[in-house]
C-alpha cells in the first residue's frame, strides 16, 4: 500500500460512519495522521481505534459542524498539536425523507446548518492557515443530488446545492494557487444514513438503487485529495441523469417522484426526527448493510431466473 500521505495531516468530519469511516481508513492505510470528528463519542473513537490497528495516528474529537464555535476549536485544536491541516474532507451530513410541508422547520434548519454552514465555517478558518502556508485540499462530500432534484428530500438537495456553489466559487478564486477546491458527487452509497436519518413520511426509508458499496465511496476521497479536480462521481448509473435532467428536464421531472415513492420509501414506519437533533451512536457503523441485503435478495434471483432459462431451453420440445 502506497504510504503517498506519509507526514500529512487529515481532518474527516462525519468519520463516525458511513464514507467518513470508510475514507478514514484508506488514509491510514496510506500513512496519513488522521483526526476524526462527529457529533459521537463512542463510534467516533471505535473509527479512530479502527485507524490505529491500521498503523496510523489517528486522534478522535467530538465536533458538531453545526457549531462555529466547536468547528473553530477543531481546528485550532489540530493546528496546535499537529503544526498544520493539509486535507479537509467535509464529508458531516444530516438526512430528511419528508415532502416539503411535512418537514418541520427546525428540522429543515438543522440540516442546513450541518451540510452547509459546517463547510463555511471550516472553510471560513482554514483560509488563514493555509494562506499562511500556501497550499491545503478541501474535499467537499456533497452528493449526486448537489445537482439533481429529489423528491422527499427538500432539505437535503437545498443543503447540497447550496454547498456546491459555495465550493465551486471558491475554486474560482482560489484557481493557480497552492489552496485546492474539490468535489466528490456520490450516488447512493451503502452508509446507515438511511437508517439514521428522519423521515417524516410514515413509510420506511430504502436507498435509491442501484446502492455503491463505501468502500469505494472512501477510496474515492483519497483520489479526490490526491487529484483535486472540480467534480468526481461515485456510481455511473446516477451520474447519467445528470445531463438528462438538462437535456430532458420534462421526462426527469415526470419520473423522479414515482421512482422515489417506488424504490426508496416502502412499507410503514413511524414518523422519527433520526439523528438530527441527537447523534445516534449505536446505529453508526461504515457500512448500512444495503449491499448485502441487495445480495442475498438479488443473487437468489438470479440464479433462479438462470435455471428457468436453462430449463427452458433444455426442455423445449424439438420439432
Amino acid at each position: 500500500m502506497s504510504q503517498r500521505f506519509r507526514g500529512q495531516v487529515v481532518v474527516i468530519t462525519g468519520a463516525s460512519s458511513g464514507i467518513g469511516r470508510a475514507a478514514a481508513h484508506e488514509f491510514a492505510r496510506r500513512g496519513a495522521t488522521v483526526v476524526l470528528a462527529a457529533r459521537s463519542h463512542d463510534s467516533l473513537e471505535a473509527a479512530a481505534e479502527e485507524c490505529r490497528r491500521l498503523g496510523a495516528e489517528a486522534v478522535a474529537i467530538p465536533t458538531d459542524v453545526g457549531d462555529e464555535h466547536q468547528v473553530t476549536d477543531l481546528i485550532s485544536t489540530v493546528t496546535t498539536r499537529f503544526g498544520h491541516i493539509d486535507v479537509f474532507v467535509g464529508n458531516a451530513a444530516l438526512f430528511i425523507y419528508g415532502l416539503f410541508e411535512q418537514t418541520p422547520t427546525d428540522s429543515f434548519k438543522r440540516v442546513v446548518d450541518t451540510n452547509l454552514y459546517g463547510h463555511l465555517y471550516a472553510i471560513t478558518h482554514l483560509l488563514p492557515h493555509w494562506r499562511q502556508r500556501g497550499r491545503g485540499t478541501y474535499v467537499l462530500v456533497g452528493s449526486i443530488q448537489s445537482l439533481l432534484s429529489a423528491p422527499y428530500q427538500s432539505a437535503y438537495v437545498t443543503s447540497k446545492h447550496a454547498a456546491l456553489g459555495l465550493v465551486d466559487v471558491l475554486g474560482d478564486e482560489f484557481a493557480h494557487t497552492g489552496i485546492h477546491f474539490t468535489t466528490l458527487m456520490p450516488s447512493t452509497i451503502d452508509t446507515p444514513i438511511y437508517q439514521n436519518g428522519a423521515n417524516y413520511t410514515d413509510r420506511a426509508s430504502h436507498p435509491l438503487p442501484p446502492t455503491v458499496s463505501v468502500e469505494r465511496a472512501g477510496k474515492a476521497v483519497v483520489t479526490a485529495a490526491l487529484h483535486p479536480k472540480r467534480y468526481r462521481f461515485v456510481g455511473r448509473v446516477q451520474a447519467s441523469l445528470v445531463p438528462l435532467q438538462y437535456v430532458f428536464p420534462g421526462l426527469f421531472h415526470k419520473i423522479t417522484k414515482p421512482m422515489v415513492e417506488l424504490f426508496a420509501l416502502r412499507g410503514r414506519q413511524a414518523p422519527t426526527d433520526g439523528n438530527l437533533f441527537e447523534p445516534a451512536d449505536a446505529g453508526n457503523a461504515t457500512d448500512g448493510g444495503w449491499v448485502a441485503k441487495r445480495r442475498r435478495v438479488t443473487r437468489p434471483l438470479l440464479w433462479v431466473g438462470a435455471a428457468a432459462a436453462v430449463a427452458t431451453v433444455v426442455l423445449r420440445p424439438r420439432r
